[in-house]
């Protein structure tokens, strides 16, 4: 079984082409944990993209969860999100079609799998009895995982969320393969990964692919949406 694994494509189109280009036709199925929407100027087209993926498995993320079940009313909130952040949400909710937001309305927030005699849960990350997503760290430690997904059951899981990449193992592994759609100090760099499960053995390749990031950037000056600013520094790595 050979898994193709993307995470937290944010709307680049560009980025999730490129990747797209390299391992649609050779995976048996495509993972992704989450956060398809969000941040990059192309939130339509991307989804739609999405959408047209054969054997995909998709979960919501956060950025899904804003869109399905509302931003916070106040501030400040828990999501720690500020003015220009909820005005950023709104006017990429207002891009989407029907058809994409049903689409992202059906995706649960955790999907199990079983293949090759192991277990694997896709899920964006760790959720608390709330149903909300646990806080982050950059780079968690292997106990750290274990301990928010004390209640997974599963041999492997495949998150995201945390847009630097993460393989590691201890009672279970842990793949986060890093973000495709928001390269940050990496400029032009399409994160994705392989999962090959054959014989009982587990086999992870964390792959990186450039692309033209600069035309997602013009993109981003030629909207000039609400945030965009903010989002070409933090999650384009632009000054």
């Amino acid at each position: 079984m050979k898994i193709g694994i993307v995470n937290d494509i944010h709307n680049n189109l560009i980025a999730l082409e490129a990747v797209l280009n390299k391992i649609e036709n050779e995976c048996d199925t495509i993972i992704c944990s989450g956060d398809i929407i969000g941040i990059g100027p192309y939130p339509e087209e991307t989804e739609q993209k999405v959408m047209q993926i054969e054997n995909l498995i998709a979960v919501k993320g956060n950025h899904e969860k804003y869109l399905i079940e509302g931003l916070p009313n106040d501030f400040p909130n828990e999501e720690r999100m500020d003015i220009d952040e909820m005005y950023h949400h709104k006017w990429e909710h207002s891009k989407l079609s029907d058809s994409s937001i049903t689409f992202l309305n059906k995706l649960p927030y955790i999907k199990t799998l079983e293949t090759d005699g192991k277990k694997i849960a896709v899920m964006h990350y760790a959720l608390d009895m709330k149903n909300n997503y646990v806080k982050c760290g950059c780079t968690p430690t292997p106990n750290y995982l274990d301990k928010i997904f004390y209640n997974v059951n599963a041999d492997i899981i495949i998150y995201g969320h945390e847009h630097n990449k993460n393989i590691c193992c201890s009672n279970k592994t842990y793949i986060n393969v890093g973000s495709l759609g928001c390269p940050g100090r990496d400029k032009n760099i399409a994160r994705y990964g392989i999962l090959e499960l054959t014989n009982n053995n587990i086999n992870i390749y964390a792959k990186e692919i450039k692309y033209n990031s600069k035309a997602v950037v013009d993109k981003i000056n030629e909207l000039n949406y609400p945030a965009s600013n903010e989002i070409k520094t933090f999650f384009y790595g632009i000054n």
